[in-house]
């Protein structure tokens, strides 16, 4: 070992072991809450996930997401999961800018006209900084936080253990087999630690833009000699919140309109982009000053074939019809099952009908006719969706890997349309196509 890698050694070890003791630390805090008397249940693992930070923030937003293999009351506990952090110093993310894109002589003075000290945003991996180029070029740097990688490696080892305690504290979170949770929650971790992934995924819906000659969306552009594994560095855009109404009509005329727009786009995208965008909250959606809108942050995506999708709308249509017997046939299309052959579709179809008669009948606000995406329907979609995931389990279906990602974003758009278009019909409004046909 040469002298110069023991120091990185030693702080590398340093910061592992400094991890190590803060989960001990909050968990430790967490078991005495519980010792004390107060119940082991999901607000309390929810709350002791936020303390732990990064990780285990992620972690409980891909339990939110992930219906198909956490508890129902689990899954509803980490719907508002928060990925927003306090900004940590200008400091360190000049000192990482140093690092990463120094090279060739160059330095930031050369490269940067100006950088904004005060952060755009922070979560927990990243934070963005707006910033000016020697040609007077606007853009945003999105920069990792310190020691993401390390943090996350760390907390996904010891993962193993602090599980073993969560089954004996909170019997009902008992696993199946964590070694296939915590490899799909480290790819999905790890992939949103690499921007070189990310400015791929912005380029590959770029492709996907020009390919189907939409000029109503835009996503921002990379900055290719910019961007490194730490630093994604992309063209900025400037726009409103597609939640702010009334700042919207300072740019359109129609912001229903603008929502059938936005919804084309993405939909489109799942049957003709090489992925989707699975993270289109507000705000990483925009309406440009020059009317077209702007979809922010490709770090989450997701994969769905085609005829997944095309089967989702078939099950989400005859949901609403309540025609059972379609719906379970389209879960069965869906790809959930390898073993289609055993699958009995008639007794599928009975529970799907028994199951959605005792949500309506217990949800008055849903049995009074009151439109699909009125207030309160996305969390009554999120209810039955996760209805549907435990019925179709008891039949030995499973959901392809991605579906919890769509439907996710689909509970997103409900949001929106509550704002900018209530008497929109995400299924039966003339204005949105759902199933566009793949072009050859």
């Amino acid at each position: 070992m040469t002298q110069a890698t023991r120091p990185n050694l030693f702080r590398h070890s340093f910061n592992v072991l400094n991890r190590v003791r803060q989960t001990a630390s909050v968990a430790g805090l967490s078991a005495l809450r519980v010792a004390k008397g107060e119940r082991p249940d999901a607000r309390l693992l929810k709350e002791t996930f936020e303390q732990l930070g990064t990780t285990y923030i992620k972690i409980g937003q891909f339990i939110a997401s992930t219906p198909s293999l956490f508890p129902r009351d689990y899954v509803l506990a980490f719907q508002d999961c928060l990925d927003q952090t306090t900004p940590i110093s200008y400091r360190y993310i000049e000192k990482v800018l140093k690092a990463e894109l120094e090279r060739d002589g160059q330095t930031l003075d050369s490269i940067f006209k100006h950088i904004e000290e005060r952060p755009l945003a922070s979560a927990s991996i990243a934070q963005v900084h707006a910033a000016t180029l020697k040609d007077g070029t606007e853009v945003v740097l999105k920069v990792q936080k310190p020691d993401v990688e390390t943090i996350m490696q760390t907390d996904l080892g010891v993962l193993h253990g602090v599980t073993k305690i969560m089954e004996i504290m909170m019997p009902s979170m008992k696993f199946a087999s964590i070694a296939p949770i915590i490899d799909e929650i480290r790819l999905r971790m790890l992939a949103e630690t690499d921007f070189i992934a990310e400015a791929q995924n912005i380029r590959d819906f770029q492709q996907f833009l020009q390919m189907t000659g939409n000029q109503k969306v835009v996503a921002p552009s990379v900055v290719d000699t910019l961007t490194t594994k730490r630093v994604l560095t992309m063209s900025r855009l400037h726009g409103v919140s597609m939640v702010d109404e009334v700042a919207m009509r300072q740019y359109c005329d129609d912001p229903a309109q603008v929502m059938a727009d936005t919804l084309n786009t993405w939909f489109a995208s799942l049957m003709l982009c090489n992925s989707f965008h699975a993270d289109l909250h507000a705000g990483n959606l925009m309406l440009l000053s020059d009317g077209r809108i702007g979809f922010l942050d490709f770090g989450i995506v997701g994969k769905l074939a085609p005829e997944s999708w095309r089967a989702c709308m078939g099950m989400m249509q005859a949901l609403q019809s309540n025609d059972f017997e379609a719906m379970a046939h389209h879960m069965i299309d869906m790809g959930m099952t390898h073993e289609r052959s055993q699958v009995d579709a008639a007794r599928l179809a009975a529970d799907l009908e028994k199951m959605i008669g005792t949500i309506m009948a217990d949800d008055k606000k849903y049995t009074t006719g009151a439109p699909f995406n009125s207030k309160d329907q996305a969390d009554e979609l999120n209810k039955i969706m996760l209805e549907i995931v435990e019925t179709g389990k008891r039949h030995g279906l499973h959901f392809p890997r991605d579906f919890a990602l769509l439907t996710k974003q689909m509970l997103y758009f409900d949001r929106f349309m509550r704002t900018l278009a209530p008497d929109m019909d995400m299924f039966s409004d003339s204005r949105i196509s759902l199933v566009h046909e793949e072009t050859k």
